[in-house]
């Protein structure tokens, strides 16, 4: 997801804390922005998702990696 260059925090802060009724209907388009709301949850929790089963292999291969080594 890219912001455009000119979009600086402030007016991201706005967008999000603004009521959704102080909107202008001119700037606003809600299913685009639900649309790209959506896109950025399904695109953090698959990080969220493969980042845990990376942790959790990376555990079960040490464990293993102690039990061939002998260490108690």
């Amino acid at each position: 997801m890219r912001f455009h260059p000119d979009l600086h925090w402030r007016h991201l802060a706005e967008r999000l804390h603004r009521p959704p009724h102080a909107h202008s209907v001119a700037h606003s388009h809600p299913a685009d922005d639900e649309a790209d709301i959506a896109k950025a949850t399904v695109y953090v929790s698959t990080v969220a998702l493969v980042l845990l089963l990376i942790v959790l292999a990376a555990i079960a291969f040490g464990q293993e990696a102690m039990h061939w080594l002998g260490v108690k």
